[in-house]
């Protein structure tokens, strides 16, 4: 997980929520010897690699959580070579699926949650979209399923421009006056909110001004920094802290116990990774064919997002919805 850098913010909510889970299920099961080790992928897809080689070298760990779509598609086939169980969190690209191995995810595909930003798109009646995006896995994969998705639902939306930038540019300017020339109705913004609050800066001191869009990485702190200029963004979200689901109410009070504060989707995901990860190997061992067996046939199990269950790819499926920023705080719509 990102331990530092632009992902900093999701990878310390990650760890709190992985560290909560791991309290809880040595609790209740004190005869299962779990240990959790974490290295820091400084929220990119080498220093993933290497966060796994020196976890593979001096732990040799039966299982692997991995965060984000770049960092985790690029350890997948080291824990594929390794034939161990991966569990990735909020790490949505498409690419990431594939049928008959240990990778499954707690996190949604990104075709299921652009669409709804595309339903979004076509209630409000936009006719131009554009996107400024970052060129990762992450980045390409919400452009082209959310593209997928207008194209589905017959919004009749064109796309006026595809912006796309390295992690380390600071400058958009270009890009923002390019998409400015288009007249956009919107635009969607793909990457860490660390961005995302300089894009809004240099629009603002364009004088662009359109509806802009997102994802769930824009609920982080950071953005509140800019203060007026990150109110209104609409961008999609998975976990409501207010859901009357038991096991997400059980979540809710824990965090805020142990570290007084509220818990958000990313350590939710975490969370929610340790636990299934923990309740496989309570019923299969280290026999790694029984765990692929029991995660893929598993049937009521009641998480913080309501009953998951995993597709052939290792998927599993839960609601998304919209939220924004309104007077300095992170609301649902």
């Amino acid at each position: 997980i990102p331990l530092s850098g632009f992902g900093a913010y999701y990878g310390e909510q990650s760890k709190k929520g992985v560290d909560l889970a791991r309290d809880e299920i040595l609790k209740d099961n004190p005869e299962l010897k779990l240990e959790v080790y974490y290295e820091d992928s400084q929220y990119n897809a080498k220093g993933g690699v290497d966060g796994y080689n020196k976890l593979r070298a001096t732990v040799q760990p039966d299982a692997v959580i991995t965060s984000a779509s770049d960092v985790s598609m690029a350890t997948k086939p080291l824990a594929v070579e390794d034939n161990i169980l991966q569990m990735a969190i909020w790490a949505s690209a498409d690419k990431y699926a594939s049928p008959d191995d240990l990778s499954f995810r707690t996190s949604i595909k990104s075709s299921i949650e652009t669409a709804v930003t595309a339903d979004f798109i076509k209630t409000k009646g936009f006719k131009k979209l554009g996107f400024i995006f970052v060129e990762t896995d992450f980045g390409i994969s919400f452009t082209a399923t959310l593209k997928e998705a207008l194209a589905k639902n017959e919004s009749g939306v064109a796309v006026v421009g595809e912006e796309g930038y390295k992690l380390d540019t600071n400058d958009f300017r270009t890009s923002l006056l390019k998409l400015k020339q288009a007249s956009p109705d919107a635009i969607y913004m793909i990457g860490p909110a660390a961005k995302y609050a300089i894009i809004l800066k240099q629009a603002n001191e364009l004088g662009l001004k359109t509806q802009f869009l997102s994802l769930r990485s824009y609920e982080d702190p950071t953005i509140l920094q800019i203060g007026s200029l990150a109110e209104g963004v609409v961008y999609t979200y998975p976990f409501d802290s207010e859901s009357s689901n038991s096991e997400n109410q059980k979540f809710v009070r824990l965090f805020r116990e142990k570290y007084d504060t509220e818990p958000d989707a990313y350590a939710a995901e975490a969370y929610e990774g340790l636990r299934l990860v923990a309740v496989a190997f309570s019923n299969c061992g280290k026999n790694n064919d029984c765990i692929k067996n029991y995660l893929s046939s598993l049937k009521d199990y009641n998480s913080i997002f309501g009953e998951i269950k995993f597709d052939v790819n290792g998927d599993p499926d839960y609601p998304f919805f919209l939220k924004t920023v309104k007077d300095g705080k992170f609301v649902k719509l």
